[in-house]
């Protein structure tokens, strides 16, 4: 087995009456999976992620290391992680939840094949981690569980339960309790009559759950053993008064759960459909509100759960077992490694995260994969039925080494990345008609990028590069002790338009990281601009300059270059020089090819023609990835507008810089986002023409920065025939674009790409006699993000919700200069707070060390 996964239930213990003895499982979980690994690493995401030991003193890792020795097999190196719901230190069973979760998958992973009864072999073993049964044995088995102890150890008796007429309210203060500390309160004895009260209140409960009885567990759930100490005044002055508003408003019982400090009621749930009822009907309802209404009487802050008890106990959720096909071996065995462009040891790479991290080569450079990997036929059609979550996964796989991000980790960061999308193909592909009578023009795809929280396409890949720095950073900083010395990272980024407010909206309120977003000065789209300065998370610090993108872009790059500056401030990119955004994009053409032979009912070779809007030549780099990797794209067809170098090098092999004209913009009326002139993703291309030469690569580097030029040399014919076999370009004047927008041409902003698409065909030879249909066009962002564009008000899109009333929000955002010094003292005095905290980190390890 390479990897398990399990999942394992919330528990109550003790019930009232039935101290270390009665138990029930709730619906309430925790995941765990555990798979082989390069190196232990343990993540941990929800309850308890901030708390919860990432080291051989987790229950988990004890769950499992214990179960290899039992199985006598050498403990491998293993990755764990865990997806928690159950609160920690809240009288929940997460301790228990831990260890059985542990066990349960050690023992897959180690091949051990436990006997008929290989619960109760569970049974005991995790018991004698916890050290009491009340919350074990329904972990295990679900239900209501009585654990009792016999000569042969620890065994359980089933209580039947009613999980659809009983609904589970669980009040759980923000303030944990220690089941230590919460056991030294408790007499070593009781007396006779309070040992008989005990006794008939059990008996009550059970009874009252077996005939369903339930106007007994008023009765059931009283104690005198245990919730009279622990809800003295001195420790938990809230327990009764809490318990009895329960009751009041309608709960069956209550009592504190397990030693707390969560408090359950159990009270009557509904058989049909909640819709039909009204909210005096809902009685747990009723009850939630009356016990937070108690709890903030007297100053108690904390949370509701609505659950019900759970007939499921622990279980495997999931077994992988390894790979047997070749390719599939290789994946696994697979060493990535990511070089610069620039670089002048030709030996020297690094890892995944570094290039993450990093951003930016020291020397410069762009880093690329050392090595491209091509994908079958047969894996392409493993991957056409995934969604796009999945396909995200398993893409991004190939550029990412299991040993730097667990299959299990890496699939979670695309769960939670494309879980805000309106859509959920993501990037929906759709068929568009004409609505005009021109009979040149046919039906063409459309590939809808802007159902993100941003309504632009920059949004598939920055939600994943803020998870994936949040991912790194948490890792990084879960193995610093002292709060004094966590990694902290500075992301600066340049925008013309939508990367801007995408970037922000990835990282705005992520712990340990700083962003810094330049944007030109009244250059932007007003809704651009104000979905950038209207977001006032203390850590994002928007900035105006005086100038263009390119300025803006300049000044990115010139502090990154900046060896010292960069390292004080630990300096990340989020630009598409930071190669996750372009692995990001690289998935949706693949999700786009996938969809488009369903459409069009063709074999998996038909090759797809797409037309992609582009300025810094990011988004068809992307495309240019993916038909390497195999996908059976045809020709990549660049649209410019007039700041059109990207046009004039891909057709006419020209490649000479001019000064930036503010623009209409190829489909953005009045937005800028295209007037770029000097492509930053254009060196990862010319890498590739060069024959992966970084020497000669950095020469043409060069010549652009001096003279804005370059000049391919003997190299000239060769790299011009690699040009035109992959690429295709279009552009257009704000004449063009004014014209395609009005009638009778076109009505609606669709339509011009049906209008771009006749023009492209038209104009290339080779493209002309090749259906429309076998075209795909990009639409990078929401019409409504640019005004002057003509609509239909009886046509979508409608405006998206998060765009609507933006202009009217406040709004923060600094003004500077085309100055780099400039930047650098706004970016110093934002962050001089934060540099403090670092000198004492600094200084605490010199003291250390002369100590030592």
């Amino acid at each position: 087995v390479r990897r398990v996964t399990v999942r394992v239930p919330a528990t109550t213990a003790n019930m009232g009456p039935g101290y270390d003895c009665l138990g029930m499982a709730l619906d309430l979980w925790n995941e765990l999976t555990v798979e082989h690994a390069t190196t232990f690493s343990i993540t941990i995401q929800g309850e308890g992620a901030d708390s919860l030991p990432r080291d051989e003193n987790n229950f988990v890792v004890k769950g499992v290391f214990m179960a290899y020795e039992i199985a006598q097999k050498p403990i491998p190196s293993l990755s764990f992680y865990c997806r928690n719901e159950i609160p920690f230190g809240s009288g929940l069973g997460s301790s228990s939840a831990g260890i059985v979760s542990g066990l349960l998958a050690g023992f897959a992973l180690a091949g051990y094949v436990l006997e008929n009864g290989y619960s109760r072999k569970l049974l005991q073993l995790a018991t004698s981690i916890e050290g009491h049964v009340d919350n074990v044995a329904p972990c295990i088995y679900g239900g209501m569980q009585i654990g009792f102890c016999t000569e042969d150890g620890w065994s359980s008796a089933d209580v039947p339960v009613p999980s659809s007429t009983l609904r589970c309210i669980v009040f759980t203060p923000f303030s944990a309790t220690s089941t230590k500390e919460a056991r030294r309160l408790l007499q070593p004895t009781i007396s006779r009559e309070d040992a008989v009260f005990n006794i008939s209140r059990a008996a009550l409960l059970v009874r009252s759950m077996i005939t369903q009885n339930f106007s007994l567990l008023s009765l059931g759930t009283q104690d005198r053993l245990h919730q009279p100490a622990r809800g003295a005044d001195s420790v938990m002055p809230a327990l009764f008064p809490i318990i009895n508003a329960a009751q009041e408003a309608g709960a069956y019982g209550a009592f504190l759960s397990g030693a707390g400090s969560s408090i359950l009621a159990l009270a009557p749930g509904l058989t049909d459909e909640a819709a039909i009822h009204s909210s005096s009907d809902c009685v747990h309802e009723v009850v939630a509100t009356a016990v937070c209404a108690c709890a903030e009487r007297y100053g108690i802050d904390g949370r509701i759960f609505i659950t019900r008890p759970s007939q499921l106990g622990a279980h495997i959720a999931r077994l992988d077992h390894f790979p047997q096909d070749t390719e599939q071996q290789l994946i696994a065995n697979a060493r990535i490694e990511y070089v610069s462009t620039r670089r002048s040891n030709i030996d020297e790479a690094v890892t995944f995260e570094e290039a993450v991290m990093q951003g930016l080569a020291p020397d410069g450079g762009l880093y690329v994969p050392k090595e491209v990997p091509f994908i079958s036929p047969e894996c392409l059609l493993r991957w056409k039925g995934m969604s796009f979550p999945e396909l995200a996964a398993a893409v991004t796989r190939m550029y990412i080494p299991e040993a730097e991000i667990s299959t299990t980790a890496l699939e979670d960061l695309m769960r939670r990345s494309y879980s805000r999308f309106s859509s959920a193909h993501i990037t929906p592909l759709v068929k568009i008609n004409p609505q005009t009578s021109n009979s040149e023009m046919e039906p063409v795809y459309l590939l809808e990028q802007f159902h993100g929280p941003t309504c632009a396409f920059k949004d598939v890949a920055l939600q994943f590069v803020g998870n994936l720095f949040e991912f790194f950073l948490t890792r990084k900083n879960s193995q610093i002790k002292s709060p004094y010395c966590r990694q902290e990272i500075s992301v600066l980024g340049a925008t013309s338009g939508d990367t801007g407010s995408a970037a922000i909206e990835g990282l705005r309120g992520k712990q340990d990281v700083e962003v810094f977003i330049l944007h030109p000065q009244g250059r932007v789209a007003p809704i651009q601009e104000a979905q950038m300065t209207s977001v006032l998370d203390d850590n994002v610090h928007n900035v105006a300059v005086e100038g263009a993108f390119d300025d803006c872009q300049s000044m990115v790059k010139e502090l990154f270059e900046d060896t010292d500056f960069r390292r004080k401030y630990n300096l990340a990119a989020v630009n598409s020089i930071n190669w996750a955004r372009i692995l990001a994009q690289i998935v949706y053409y693949f999700y786009m090819y996938f969809r488009w032979i369903e459409h069009e009912d063709v074999p998996l070779k038909t090759e797809l023609h797409v037309i992609v809007p582009t300025g810094n030549f990011g988004n068809i780099l992307a495309s240019f990835y993916a038909k390497r990797m195999g996908l059976p794209l045809g020709k990549l067809i660049a649209a410019t507008n007039k700041n059109d170098i990207l046009y004039r090098f891909l057709r006419h092999h020209d490649y000479s810089a001019r000064p930036v004209e503010p623009s209409l913009a190829w489909l953005y009326y009045t937005a800028p986002a295209m007037d770029i002139v000097v492509p930053s993703n254009f060196e990862r291309f010319l890498y590739f023409v060069m024959d992966e030469d970084p020497s000669q690569t950095k020469d043409l580097m060069m010549q652009i920065k001096q003279r804005g030029a370059i000049d391919l040399g003997d190299h000239k014919e060769k790299c011009y025939k690699i040009v035109d076999h992959f690429f295709r370009a279009g552009r257009a004047s704000d004449l063009d674009i004014t014209v395609s927008l009005k009638p009778p041409h076109l009505c609606t902003v669709f339509n011009m790409h049906l209008h771009s698409c006749r023009v492209i065909r038209k104009e290339d030879t080779l493209l002309r006699e090749v259906p429309a249909s076998n075209f795909v066009c990009l639409a990078t962002a929401h019409p409504s993000k640019f005004d002057g564009i003509p609509t239909s008000p009886n046509l979508p899109p409608t405006t998206p919700p998060q765009l609507v009333g933006l202009l009217e929000k406040p709004k923060r955002c600094f003004q500077i200069g085309h100055n780099t010094k400039e930047l650098k003292v706004l970016i110093a005095d934002t962050l001089l707070p934060r540099k403090k905290d670092v000198l004492v980190c600094d200084r605490m390890s010199e003291e250390s060390s002369s100590l030592s």
